[in-house]
This record gives structure tokens, sequence and C-alpha cells, in this order.
């Protein structure tokens, strides 16, 4: 075998080494897609959407579009009638809370836990919402 064949033969293997190794890397590269998301709009005194469902994972996030503050808080609110004789009026139950924010802010959180979460407005507690993580 001559120089010359030698030199073809060993660049052949060599090329198709690297084919079969960038073959290999492009099957285990890892998924760059991003986390789902989804945005409740504050409007009106209102949350929009006011119940969502979500898988684990998901971002969600409140934005304040009301001239007035308001506050995200995980719990369930009691108010009217139910409140009556109650010195306690707001029940959080410590899953998140966001602390108050102004018109074009907002919150956000992520719950990788399946189940329910209620949440509503310590300054309005009249606004409520639910997450239902599936």
């Amino acid at each position: 075998m001559t120089t010359l064949t030698r030199l073809a033969v060993i660049a052949a293997l060599s090329a198709l080494s690297f084919y079969g190794c960038a073959q290999k890397h492009d099957v285990v590269k890892p998924s760059t897609s991003p986390a789902p998301q989804i945005t409740i709009s504050i409007q009106n005194l209102k949350f929009i959407p006011q119940n969502i469902q979500v898988t684990p994972g998901t971002i969600i996030h409140w934005t304040n579009r009301d001239p007035v503050d308001h506050d995200i808080t995980s719990g369930v609110s009691i108010n009217g009638r139910k409140a009556r004789g109650l010195k306690k009026t707001r029940l959080p139950d410590g899953k998140f809370s966001s602390g108050l924010f102004g018109k074009n802010k907002g919150f956000t959180v992520t719950l990788s836990k399946p189940g329910e979460y209620p949440y509503y407005c310590s300054v309005h507690p009249f606004m409520t919402g639910k997450i239902i993580v599936k």
C-alpha cells in the first residue's frame, strides 16, 4: 500500500468516526423547551381568569392593571356573612405571599406539586382565585 493510499484510508476512517460521534451527540442533546407560563391579570378588583388549571412546573404570573395596590396570598378568604363574629377574616396558609404591589407590577410563582391552591387579595378579601395543579 502506498503512502498516499494509507493517508486516504486514514482520512476516510477519521471522517467516519467524526460523523458517528456527531450523530451520537445529536441524539443526547438535552431539551431546551421553556417551562409553560400563564398570566393572570388583576383588573376591576378581579383576578382574570379567576380559576386556572396548570401542569406541575408552570410559571404563574399576576400583573396588576388596577390603580390600587393588591397582593397575592395563598389560602382561603372568609368575608361577608361567614366573617360575622370572627376576629380573623383572612386565613393564609403560608404557601406563597407577594406583599403589596402597585399598578403594572407583578408577582410570579411556580407550583410543582399537584393540588388545589386557593388565593386571595388580603386588602380586598372578596377577590379570590384558585390554581389547580394536575
